[in-house]
């Protein structure tokens, strides 16, 4: 009489004994999968990590962007950015190095707050008719503390004045 090994209760005992490691192996491999799911997940809609549009460029571009800074400087323009009265309005001072307000420029203003960078914003800069030298860009300043603000105007004579500054908003 021969008998198979499948047939004694220890080889049955220790399939059963196999088939429960496997699937407890498994289960911590789904769980492992499962938090790492949702910590993508989570840094994925986290608008807070993002990089600047076009940041590659501007990296590669350095020194253009340090020499367009150089040559607004050397312009001596004064800008003062203002809450607007109405809502949803940044107001910006543009004056000349003499005091004087800058009219008839053109151009435009890029903003983000520096917790929510994806938010970036860039509006065309709209002239007061009403007071020189005082331009308006409807972006909604929406969150108190510190924004990054970027202002790229080309003045009445064709002279191109580029700012940076960080701002910090209250509301108070």
């Amino acid at each position: 009489m021969s008998k198979t090994i499948s047939n004694f209760p220890e080889a049955i005992s220790e399939k059963k004994s196999a088939l429960l490691w496997a699937m407890f192996i498994f289960g911590l491999i789904a769980i492992n999968l499962s938090i790492a799911g949702y910590a993508l997940a989570v840094a994925i809609g986290d608008q807070s990590f993002r990089p600047l549009p076009d940041y590659s460029a501007q990296a590669v571009d350095w020194q253009v962007h340090k020499d367009l800074i150089t040559k607004s400087n050397r312009l001596g323009w004064n800008i003062q950015f203002e809450h607007s009265k109405s809502p949803n309005e940044l107001k910006i001072v543009i004056t000349d190095i003499k005091g004087r307000p800058v009219k008839g420029g053109t151009g435009a203003l890029m903003a983000f707050h520096f917790t929510r960078v994806a938010e970036h914003r860039k509006v065309p800069l709209i002239e007061s008719t009403d007071e020189s030298g005082v331009y308006y860009a409807k972006i909604p300043i929406d969150r108190e503390g510190k924004w990054q603000v970027s202002l790229d105007v080309v003045g009445p004579q064709g002279e191109r004045y580029f700012a940076e500054r960080i701002v910090d908003w209250s509301f108070r």
